[in-house]
């Protein structure tokens, strides 16, 4: 049987994480390289650039808040008590 992954959590990532990954991906383009099928990787990135930029975008604005991963696992162990 598959497993299916529908979400993935961000949760202890923060701001500098996220920066991080899209100056990866930017410096990719900038090299040249590319896997698999030229058309179908520049699909890929562009849609890895456009998620990782819209992570940035959201927490970068004040309201935002990824929750530390201990904190997150302490009250999701009271909450199921």
């Amino acid at each position: 049987m598959a497993t299916v992954i529908d979400s993935v959590s961000i949760k202890g990532l923060r701001l500098t994480h996220f920066n991080q990954l899209l100056n990866y991906i930017l410096e990719v383009k900038e090299d040249g390289w590319y896997y698999g099928r030229k058309s179908y990787f520049d699909c890929r990135h562009k849609e890895l650039k456009d998620w990782v930029a819209g992570i940035i975008v959201m927490v970068e604005d004040d309201d935002i808040i990824i929750p530390n991963r201990e904190r997150l696992d302490t009250l999701e162990s009271s909450a199921h008590q």
